[in-house]
């Protein structure tokens, strides 16, 4: 697998690649989280993997990885409203896109399709975004389109951009896949994306690793544990939780951030202890919930009480 996205994600490269080697991996994948770039390079990595022509190893330069590091592979294509077009619409991925992907499917193909749906614009990049960009290259993929002063900038589809009736278009095809052919999703969060997909999809979270000084200090009380949670003290962490905002002026992002961010070191230092990683996985998605809650205007500590119990009970 690709070095880069190993060293990031070495639990998630390992269970594609023993996925790839027995030939399981799902024909429906869903990558979320907040690099969308990173998400974007892992799908063009198993698109590489399924084509290679000769053992899938990460320098391979055979006609095929050369394409799909290129951009420019004719069975891997990247769906945006940008990317792809078949009609004028540049706001949303349209029902006439879908179908157009979808009529490919009748025509004979001696490469394994790989279709990459996102959200996308062309764009002048900020300071964040640029490293995200330069992250991005540093896996040896290329963008599918854009110049130095308008960068292909991805962000995670959504059922603005992909509505309900492109959507609706596909689940036959995602229901009764065939040969050869993988779905990928790149979105913010799979609750973004119409449940009907989700339900036929495997979803992966790719966490992102940002380089921010976080202080986890606070955390060590409860987490010394972990993943065992003791019961009593759930009270007692969400109001620590909320202390430690208010007298250090912080947002809720922070706090939710840190806990994310304790728990992603634990994911990188136990790669091989499975079960743990599976817990890990289900915990974070847990903050992605409370992040929601916090969106919603909930308060504060009724989000920190709720993520609380859920450490006590799970």
């Amino acid at each position: 697998m690709n070095k880069v996205l190993e060293n990031k994600y070495p639990y998630l490269t390992n269970f594609f690649q023993t996925a790839l080697n027995q030939h399981r991996l799902f024909h429906s994948l869903i990558f979320y989280g907040s690099n969308n770039y990173l998400q974007y390079a892992m799908a063009l990595e198993l698109a590489r993997k399924l084509n290679c022509q000769e053992d899938g190893r990460e320098d391979c330069n055979c006609q095929n990885c050369r394409w799909i590091r290129e951009n420019k592979h004719p069975a891997v294509m990247t769906v945006s409203k940008i990317d792809n077009k078949t009609d004028s619409s540049k706001t949303v991925i349209s029902e006439e896109q879908v179908n157009m992907v979808l009529d490919t499917l009748f025509n004979s193909s001696d490469y394994h399709r790989v279709f990459i749906f996102c959200d996308a614009e062309l764009k002048e990049l900020n300071a964040q975004q640029q490293k995200e960009y330069d992250e991005f290259k540093s896996t040896g993929f290329n963008p599918p389109q854009g110049n130095e002063e308008s960068i292909w900038y991805p962000s995670g589809v959504n059922i603005n951009c992909l509505s309900t009736v492109a959507s609706n278009a596909m689940l036959k095809s995602i229901e009764e896949p065939s040969t050869a052919v993988t779905f990928i999703f790149l979105t913010n969060n799979k609750d973004d994306l119409l449940q009907t997909i989700v339900s036929r999809s495997q979803a992966f979270y790719l966490p992102d690793y940002k380089v921010i000084d976080y202080n986890i200090e606070f955390l060590q009380k409860y987490f010394n544990t972990y993943p065992v949670f003791k019961k009593d003290s759930a009270l007692e962490f969400a109001l620590s939780l909320l202390n430690y905002q208010t007298e250090n002026n912080l947002e809720s992002d922070y706090i939710l951030d840190s806990i994310q961010y304790y728990l992603t070191e634990l994911l990188k230092s136990n790669s091989q202890n499975h079960v743990l990683q599976n817990i890990i996985f289900r915990d974070i998605e847990k903050i992605q919930d409370s992040k929601k809650m916090i969106n919603s205007y909930i308060k504060e500590q009724s989000v920190y009480e709720d993520l609380a119990f859920y450490f006590a009970k799970r």
